[in-house]
């Protein structure tokens, strides 16, 4: 587990945007590039990006299992290192906006394998912090020297098999949140949109505030079907569809604390 802080400025009012970004899986056939840039296309200087892992579909020749050409939507023979140039095309614009990006359980293979990471290269041709598979940090407001706001992040790229129940992830993922203090707690590798608020009080001198905890499972990009006889490996494995696009988190510091909501 990777520990960070990152350090947001902020003019009393402000709204930030949190923007968790994983499971595009480019690269891919199926992959829906077109949504991909229009999710990032309203990111202005109050958003802020963080990568979950499977950026890059990063699934070769050799990957028996999950294998199939028409799902290789690559050109190259070095189809690793075309994604990661391919995400780096449509990440550069907003790589002053990017925490860092963490890996997914498609690039941990290839590190497994074959002795490469190429999210750490994404990371390094980025300028941005190398997250790993999971991490723990602080994003740190603060008003002109003045007023200070800390929301503590857990993040983990996800596991487990896809799931048929709606309730299934979030109750997995709800019991990883015993574990850490944290306020926001993000997730991904089961491709869903969901979210689930748990209330929880604190003290700000001697005022009772609320601070609840917000669980984000932080949607994909890959597309769970394909329109010919050609079957997707979702779809051989019967996984759900799924709805396209990821999670904008909002962040508002206020008086008390800050107030987080978001679109799912």
């Amino acid at each position: 587990m990777i520990p960070f802080e990152y350090r947001i400025p902020y003019k009393y009012g402000e709204s930030f945007r949190l923007k968790p970004l994983g499971d595009i899986h480019l690269g891919n056939t199926y992959c829906d590039v077109a949504a991909l840039k229009e999710y990032l296309s309203d990111s202005d200087e109050h958003t802020r990006i963080l990568g979950l892992g499977d950026m890059i579909d990063a699934v070769v020749t050799k990957d028996i299992k999950r294998y199939m050409k028409h799902s290789d939507g690559t050109k190259r023979d070095d189809v690793v290192d075309e994604q990661v140039d391919w995400m780096y095309e449509i990440l550069a614009p907003y790589k002053e906006l990017i925490i860092g990006l963490m890996d997914g359980n498609h690039e941990h293979t290839i590190v497994k394998y074959h002795g490469s990471n190429p999210n750490r290269r994404l990371c390094e041709k980025l300028g941005c912090q190398h997250l790993g598979y999971s991490c723990l940090g602080n994003l740190r407001f603060r008003e002109n020297e003045g007023r200070a706001r800390t929301v503590t992040i857990r993040a983990h790229h996800g596991w487990g098999g896809g799931s048929r129940t709606l309730g299934a992830d979030l109750t997995k993922y709800s019991k990883d949140m015993a574990y850490y203090d944290a306020d926001i707690f993000i997730y991904g590798h089961v491709h869903r949109r969901q979210s689930d608020t748990f209330p929880r009080l604190s003290l700000s001198g001697t005022r009772l505030i609320a601070k609840p905890r917000h669980l984000f499972i932080c949607g994909t990009f890959l597309k769970t079907l394909s329109l010919t006889t050609d079957a997707t490996y979702s779809e051989i494995s019967g996984y759900p569809p799924t709805a396209i696009g990821g999670v904008n988190i909002t962040i508002k510091p206020d008086n008390n604390w800050v107030k987080i909501e978001s679109d799912v």
